[in-house]
């Protein structure tokens, strides 16, 4: 059972038709589309921080084309496995949903997922997968303490003591991070001098690692607005300087590698 926990207070959100509502009657709605919103302060109308609504569709149509599979194929497997029937699974940082809709559908465990954009979670939400979306900091999560079996969380900032204090005795998280060669081919056409990921885990105290691997294949990116979309999804976008973007100008199709680095980590 997916337990929200209040923003403001921490109590245990109870869902009342389509508002969430906390002992304390702090009350948050559900949109239309299905998600809530548990952003508070100066953030708490969501539009403003993280992805925009031009770069979640992007997201979205890059990823539902398949060129991600071997991550997807490989969570759900490994969900399914190592997890009861009736586990608890958290999304972290679920960007418009793609993993934990796909995960839904091919394990039938119960999923939640929040990102800090709002137009993100929007997308997950529309999918209509019976999971449970929300809008909030990774920071803060509003999930009660103990709650989850399984988490899994995708090239983002790693909190672990947020991370820990959600999950179980025993659950486990998956971290992914960029291996060694991934994306190299995109960075040779942008930099002179293009270098290498390290590939290492996250730094962490309360959580030990179990297990790692790297899922690598290569992939052909069949039109420039995919290389666009994916360049776009990656942090190099935002440090890469104008004229170095320019290099992908009239690039229509690329084969790159991708360079999943998997990290198990149990509490």
């Amino acid at each position: 059972m997916i337990n929200l926990t209040c923003p403001v207070c921490s109590e245990r959100l109870e869902l009342f038709e389509k508002t969430y509502r906390c002992s304390n009657n702090h009350c948050f709605d559900k949109a239309k589309e299905g998600y809530v919103n548990l952003l508070t302060g100066n953030h708490k109308d969501g539009s403003l921080i993280g992805d925009n609504r031009e770069m979640a569709q992007s997201r979205k149509a890059f990823l539902e084309k398949g060129y991600f599979d071997s991550l997807k194929n490989y969570l759900s497997s490994y969900i399914k496995e190592n997890t009861a029937e009736n586990a608890v699974v958290a999304d972290i940082c679920c960007g418009e949903g793609y993993y934990s809709h796909c995960i839904k559908a091919e394990t039938g465990r119960e999923i939640c997922g929040f990102d800090i954009s709002k137009e993100m979670v929007r997308l997950a939400a529309k999918r209509k997968n019976e999971g449970t979306y929300f809008v909030a900091n990774l920071s803060k999560i509003p999930l009660a303490e103990g709650s989850v079996d399984f988490a899994f969380h995708l090239f983002a900032p790693f909190h672990e003591k947020e991370i820990s204090r959600i999950l179980k005795d025993d659950g486990v998280v998956i971290t992914v991070v960029a291996g060694e060669n991934h994306l190299f081919e995109l960075k040779e056409l942008l930099y002179d001098t293009p270098y290498k990921n390290d590939g290492n885990p996250p730094a962490t105290e309360n959580l030990k690692l179990i297990h790692k691997e790297n899922i690598t294949t290569n992939v052909l990116l069949q039109s420039a607005e995919d290389i666009d979309a994916l360049f776009r999804m990656t942090p190099y976008y935002y440090h890469t300087k104008p004229e170095d973007k320019a290099k992908l100008s009239g690039v229509d199709k690329l084969e790159v590698t991708l360079d999943f680095a998997v990290h198990c980590f149990q509490k």
